[in-house]
């Protein structure tokens, strides 16, 4: 069966895929691991093709431009089906991810240093991730089950409140967690997951530290910004940012133009990024960043960054800035692949 699936559509491992050619240090890209790229979403729900996307995430181009890892959200947009955003609909996502690795080099299948699709050798690693895991819920069973299959991220919530939570997308927000909220933190936790509070409310956020600080678990925002340089709702505070760090999570970079400028307007360029890496850096030292592109999620990305072929180009404008080349290390794919690969990961 897994042979047939891969020779579906003629596909097949180029040579350069599974045996990369020597690099010397000039050449060497700085490796990429992506906290959120979401091509779950634009291949099953608009249609494009998975190993094109919408032309920001193209298979054929990951490895040379640095591209080890990628998390890849089983986002639900709210007409996903008649009944809406389902357990159904849930699996329907990831068995399409699913379909779509196996056929698509350089991906592997889920998990840390898996690194093949069957006998094949694949580069690129890939976890899965929860954008609104409301119909998850609070079912311990249920998290557990999708932590073994490769979800390493339970974001809480998208752009409107669900069951868990309160969202940053609601123009007053007073709650944060729901009690079945609360439940699920405390079992993701539990299985050794992640919680994301990316698109979270600040209330939502909080009761999310507080459990993590009672629980020993860890917060990350997978996809957010600094709200000192890009004051939008969907970034996060400077307290928010040390929190997460204490709690051993990451900050991934978005690359959205909305989150990177002062006005959320459209004047948002690579310098922006630079700014937010740093600030980010003073507020929750080098250990606490990573990237979350937000790549094939509808964003307007900088002009500079319009694909990932451009990941080096951001490389090379933070050592111009004075970000030292073990602080880009940490950036790019240490921190992530730590908060990946530790516990269930």
């Amino acid at each position: 069966m897994l042979t047939r699936l891969l020779s579906l559509g003629g596909l097949s491992i180029l040579g350069f895929l599974v045996h990369p050619p020597a690099a010397t240090a000039e050449t060497e890209p700085v490796p990429v691991i992506d906290l959120h790229v979401d091509l779950s979403y634009r291949s099953l729900y608009k249609g494009r093709p998975f190993a094109e996307g919408s032309g920001q995430y193209v298979a054929r181009s990951l490895y040379r431009a640095g591209v080890r890892g990628v998390v890849l959200p089983l986002y639900l947009p709210e007409d996903a089906s008649p009944k809406g955003r389902t357990r159904a609909e849930l699996e329907r996502s990831y068995a399409h991810v699913f379909r779509s690795i196996v056929v698509t080099p350089p991906y592997s299948l889920f998990g840390c240093s898996i690194r093949r699709v069957g006998s094949e050798v694949r580069p690129i690693e890939t976890w899965l991730a929860f954008e609104g895991a409301a119909p998850v819920g609070a079912d311990l069973a249920e998290i557990r089950k999708w932590a073994l299959r490769g979800v390493r991220s339970f974001g809480l919530v998208h752009t409107s409140e669900n069951s868990l939570a309160s969202s940053s997308g609601q123009s007053t927000v007073t709650s944060g967690l729901t009690q079945e909220g609360r439940r699920f933190v405390r079992h993701v936790m539990e299985v050794g997951g992640l919680v994301d509070v990316s698109h979270a409310s600040d209330q939502a956020t909080e009761d999310a530290l507080d459990l993590a600080a009672e629980w020993g678990g860890t917060v990350i925002a997978t996809h957010s910004n600094a709200r000192a340089l890009a004051p939008h709702p969907r970034n996060l505070t400077d307290e928010q940012i040390r929190r997460i760090a204490q709690s051993g999570g990451v900050i991934g970079i978005n690359f959205h133009q909305r989150f990177l400028s002062k006005d959320g307007g459209r004047d948002a360029s690579l310098a922006d990024v630079v700014r937010q890496v740093k600030h980010l850096l003073r507020v929750a030292g080098p250990s606490a960043l990573a990237i979350g592109s937000d790549f094939e999620g509808g964003i307007r990305p900088v002009a500079e960054l319009q694909d990932a072929s451009q990941f080096q180009v951001l490389v090379r404008a933070l050592l111009r800035a004075g970000v030292s080349m073990d602080q880009v290390h940490q950036l790019f794919h240490e921190n992530a692949r730590r908060v990946l690969c530790s516990s269930a990961g």
